[in-house]
Parts: C-alpha cells; structure tokens; sequence
C-alpha cells in the first residue's frame, strides 16, 4: 500500500515538474507536498528521494532538495562530450551491427513516427534512448557505454525541463527522420557519414533546448 502511494507521490510531483508548476531551482518541500497531496511526510520523502536518484532534483547540505537548474553552458557542454562520445561508438561499433541489430532500430524509429500523447511522454525519451544506446553497445566497449548512458540520462533531464513534450505537440518532430538517416548510413557502412549525422542530430537537439527559460549564471534566487 505504502509502495503504491509513494509511486502516486512520485508521478504526480514529476508531472507538475514537467509542466512548470513547480519551478526550476525551487525547493521540494516535503511539509508542503505532504499537505498538497494529502499524504504523510514518510510518502512524500520517498517520492523526492527518487526525483533526485533520477537526476530531476538534487539534494545541497544545509539547503534541502530542490528541482535541477543547470545553466545553458552546463547543458552544452554535456551535449558537445556526448556527440563526440556517440561519435566514437559508431567508428567502433560500425562492423558490428549485424540484420537483426538494423531491424530493432527501425521499429524504434516506427514507434517515434506515430508519437505519444502528452500523458505518456516518458515514452518518448525512453523510445530515444533506447535507439541512441542500442547504437552505442555495439561498440562493445563498455566503458564508453556506461559515459554515454550517463549522459543520455542527464540530457534527458534537460529536455524534460526545458524542451516540454506538451508545448512541441504541434511542433514538427524531426527527431524521427534523423534518426532514419543514420540507420540509413549504418546500414552502408558509412561510418564517417553516420557519425556526422549523429552529431548533426544532437546539435538539433540542443538547439530545441528553449534557452529564454535558463537563467543567467550569477542569478540569484531569493527566497
């Protein structure tokens, strides 16, 4: 029973994260969740426990737990390691892939195509990164796929924060079509060609990030 209302707890505390009810940078107070959802301090804790292991918040001695608000120089960075990184999987991953490993691929593209309602766009981002890592661990090297998964992650969170799936419903999704011209050149063997449209891809990608909604590096939040 606790389970369960600690998932309801965590759910509904991630929703209101990802339409900007509660706000980047501010504190997830556990007294006043606990009194909003009408659950015990104990049910909420457990909730924001999982926000911050899932990277959405993090938790600051002396400061408490607060939602994530990385800067736009932090958020391109970690995009430039992951392009190279991802990069770099194709070079070493490219004789690898066999017809089986080009099938799958293209079912995650087909399942990007029909897209997802603003209630189940988590699926979204797990269809994504499923298609960026199956890609990856074809490079066998696990190295680089425990870095890359960690910044799948990560530039997962920045989408979720500040690339809303429910204001891009009407948008036009072009994640779909670069995702079918890498597979494309994957399956020529084109490495080269591959890992260019990769890195054009997760530049896209960044540029989707909406940067009037980050906050300059010396703002300060009084509360």
């Amino acid at each position: 029973m606790a389970a369960s209302l600690e998932e309801l707890a965590y759910n509904k505390i991630k929703v209101a994260i990802f339409k900007g009810y509660i706000k980047k940078g501010n504190k997830l107070k556990e007294v006043s969740l606990s009194k909003s959802l009408n659950m015990s301090r104990a049910t909420v804790k457990g909730a924001v426990k999982r926000l911050v292991y899932e990277g959405l918040a993090e938790h600051k001695p002396n400061k408490g737990v607060s939602v994530v608000n990385p800067s736009f120089e932090e958020i391109k960075e970690s995009f430039q390691v992951r392009s190279q990184l991802e990069k770099m999987a194709i070079s070493l991953a490219i004789e690898n892939f066999n017809p089986n490993d080009f099938v799958e691929l293209q079912k995650l593209i087909e399942i990007e195509k029909i897209g997802f309602p603003a209630e189940e766009q988590d699926k979204e981002y797990n269809i994504n990164a499923e298609f960026h890592m199956k890609i990856a661990q074809r490079s066998e090297n696990s190295v680089l796929v425990h870095y890359i998964n960690e910044l799948i992650q990560k530039s997962t969170i920045y989408l979720i924060l500040f690339d809303p799936f429910y204001q891009r419903l009407d948008m036009n999704n072009t994640s779909p079509v670069e995702h079918q011209e890498i597979l494309h050149l994957l399956e020529k063997k084109d490495g080269e060609r591959a890992g260019t449209a990769m890195g054009y891809h997760l530049e896209s990608t960044l540029n989707n990030i909406d940067v009037n909604q980050l906050l300059p590096n010396d703002y300060l939040i009084v509360q």
